[in-house]
């Protein structure tokens, strides 16, 4: 795709008018991750991430709506875009003993100060895939330094912890590009906690010198209805890990999920939900059939893609995140 200045790649959104916004729901195809290493696509709705499906799915949607007015890849940076929604992503290579805070911080602040100018300032989603996640020891891991540089863009711009996006962080292999990619939008979403659960902001120091920044989940209104982003969820009660056996953390974690499914039904009582899809990422593959037949038990019929991918903590094996469609009485069903 031939390179677009940065500043066209969006059409920005129309001024206000004072009306409450008519947002679209986004439960149409707009954004996809493609599992697997190998280059960019070249193609802003679909990113490439590191991480490799277990379950033979070539490539996972995760962000619907209106088709883009503007998309585009220019000066390493994917955009697309909606009159409401943006989402943009961008791999970086760590090459040369880079430092990952740096780079997270420069990424960061980038990716949300672009966002800001093109119009689209609430934060609602966040992918992170981390290169060799836990390489090195207490505060000189991979992941505990990603945290510092998150930290210091949110803190560089502003972004109070009440604005902190919903996010996934998960490792790449070693030498695998740092890949970010960022769902933002023109209308205010609803951060949701779950009260099973530490806030990750207020994590204690001994998980590092900044804590991991974002909220357990974000609820996006839109004409309809909303959709419930549900971060990276794991066996974490309070602050601490628990359990050792594979069996026992999935089920912990189908346990967080629940309870945050149940925090969002009770911020919108009167909406249903039409469709869920979860990602599963799976530190040793030979988990697979097991966490799958537990995730089965308690999610169902649910769309569900499993993937093979290092997790935040090296105890953890098992993360799940989220996606779930909400529908007012009365309101089309999320197909």
């Amino acid at each position: 795709m031939a390179a677009t200045p940065a500043d066209t790649l969006v059409e920005p959104p129309p001024a206000s008018t004072g009306a409450p916004a008519r947002v679209m729901p986004i439960g149409a195809p707009f954004f996809a991750l493609r599992f697997g290493a190998g280059p960019a696509t070249g193609d802003a709705a679909i990113v490439a991430v590191p991480v490799t499906a277990l379950d033979g799915a070539a490539s996972w949607t995760v962000l619907g709506g209106r088709p883009a007015k503007r998309a585009g890849c220019a000066a390493d940076v994917g955009s697309l875009a909606t009159v409401d929604h943006l989402v943009l992503h961008t791999r970086t290579a760590l090459t040369g003993g880079a430092d990952i805070a740096a780079a997270a911080c420069a990424v960061y602040c980038d990716l949300l100060t672009r966002a800001r100018e093109l119009g689209y300032p609430h934060l609602v989603r966040i992918w992170n895939f981390v290169p060799d996640i836990n390489a090195g020891a207490g505060d000189a891991e991979a992941y505990v330094r990603f945290n510092r540089g998150r930290m210091a863009a949110f803190d560089r711009l502003g972004v109070a912890p009440a604005h902190y996006p919903a996010a996934t962080g998960v490792g790449g292999p070693p030498g695998s590009p740092l890949t970010v990619v960022v769902a933002a939008s023109r209308v205010e979403p609803v951060s949701l906690e779950n009260p099973r659960q530490t806030a990750a902001y207020r994590y204690p120091r001994r998980y590092g010198p900044r804590a991991p920044a974002f909220a357990r989940a974000m609820l996006l209104p839109d004409r309809d209805g909303a959709t419930l982003f549900i971060s990276g969820t794991a066996s974490i009660v309070g602050h601490e890990s628990r359990h050792d056996a594979v069996e026992l953390q999935v089920e912990e974690t189908l346990a967080n999920l629940a309870q945050i499914v149940a925090g969002a039904a009770a911020q919108r009582p009167g909406l249903a939900q039409a469709r869920r899809r979860w990602q599963v990422y799976l530190r040793d593959p030979a988990d697979l059939a097991v966490v799958e037949r537990a995730v089965h038990r308690q999610l169902g019929g649910d769309a569900v893609a499993y993937l093979r991918a290092d997790i935040c903590r090296r105890e953890l094996l098992v993360e799940i995140e989220g996606v779930c469609h909400l529908t007012g009485a009365g309101a089309p069903p999320d197909v």
